[in-house]
């Protein structure tokens, strides 16, 4: 091979590699022709990252959606939901949709559930596999058999984009982990760079699979000291330290109002909490990536006893290299960090294995 190939073959690759900005135009029909509101344009996903949030408000005048254009990194999983002043479930939300390159046309009615997806491939063949698995979640040994093929066959073709991912975020939680795990080892190594494959993986463990192989990416790790940080909410300054290292074992759990494995986890810490803390045992939660204001609302509709950080946001997880919550971590009276990655009943496996122990 000579110079000149070599230098073709590598300028082949790096733009194979590349991945050019995609620039789109959002418009349809929404409702009727007496319809005039505002919707927020929630990105879910893209291929790399789990996102959740509004990236911009769109007006609808006469059922028709008022023509939005923006640029995305890459493409990404979106619906339009109706702007809530209080934060609260929307009364309006679409089918999750994907912006790609060019035009999208979306048209949608709630009232009389009609629903035409933008006419573009990746829609198109999301389009396609939503129509196909739902009926294969639920049934016997052989549905089940289809499932996987199907999944398989989808993520050979969607390894490298976000429906690839999207796929298994709609299965997610409805099928055994063990099988999570494997369609997501399909995905590309660009996708397996990304901080949502390593948090869909790690949720996958949470669940019910063996994540002891993932440890290596926890830092700082089991046996090691914790590490500091202080956050502030109306003028008063809260340390880690101010719970750990104090001389009793400590459940710090990293969590937000917004996240639902969060909220469901809270039940099991405070019966946690209730059961030993006279053993010894504290408990502190770290709220973080969330408004203060929705974490104090948080802690009281969830009845929790037990003390909080608050305003958090990342200065925590980057403290911990946390990609995703909730992230239970269990300190011993000396700082050293005892476990990392705790869910439901091995919380209390864990506690009930130190406190026996010490009796």
């Amino acid at each position: 091979m000579n110079k000149k190939t070599i230098i073709t073959l590598l300028l082949s690759l790096v733009a194979m590699a590349g991945r050019a900005e995609i620039h789109y135009r959002l418009e349809g029909t929404i409702g009727d022709s007496t319809l005039n509101t505002r919707l927020l344009l929630n990105q879910g996903m893209s291929a790399m990252k789990l996102i959740n949030a509004p990236i911009d408000t769109l007006e609808v005048v006469g059922g028709k959606l008022i023509p939005s254009e923006g640029v995305l990194d890459e493409a990404g999983s979106f619906d339009l939901t109706s702007v809530t002043e209080n934060e609260g479930k929307p009364d309006f939300r679409t089918p999750v949709f994907i912006i790609e390159e060019g035009t999208m046309h979306i048209h949608y009615n709630k009232e009389t559930g009609e629903y035409k997806a933008p006419d573009t491939p990746l829609n198109k063949a999301l389009t396609d596999f939503v129509s196909t698995f739902y009926p294969l979640l639920y049934g016997d040994s052989v549905r089940q058999q289809r499932l996987d093929s199907l999944m398989r066959s989808e993520l050979l073709l969607h390894n490298d984009d976000v429906l690839g991912m999207q796929a298994i975020a709609f299965v997610f939680g409805k099928v055994k982990p063990e099988k999570v795990v494997s369609w997501l080892e399909l995905m590309s190594p660009r996708v397996k760079a990304g901080k949502f494959w390593y948090e869909m993986k790690m949720g996958a463990g949470a669940t019910g699979c063996n994540i002891e192989s993932q440890e290596e990416y926890f830092s700082p790790a089991v046996g090691e000291k914790f590490v500091d940080f202080s956050t502030e909410y109306e003028g008063k300054i809260t340390r880690l330290s101010d719970y750990v290292g104090r001389g009793k074992y400590v459940l710090a759990d990293f969590w937000a109002s917004w996240c639902g494995p969060c909220r469901m986890e809270i039940p099991n810490i405070i019966a946690a909490y209730n059961k030993y803390k006279d053993k010894g045992l504290e408990v502190v939660g770290i709220a973080v990536w969330d408004k203060p204001e929705a974490s104090i609302a948080a802690i009281k509709d969830d009845g929790v006893p037990y003390p909080q950080i608050i305003n958090s946001q990342e200065i925590a997880t980057d403290a911990y290299y946390i990609r995703g919550i909730p992230h239970i971590i269990l300190f011993a009276p000396d700082g050293t960090i005892l476990a990392r990655g705790l869910r439901g009943e091995n919380i209390e496996k864990k506690l009930e294995e130190i406190f026996n122990y010490n009796k």
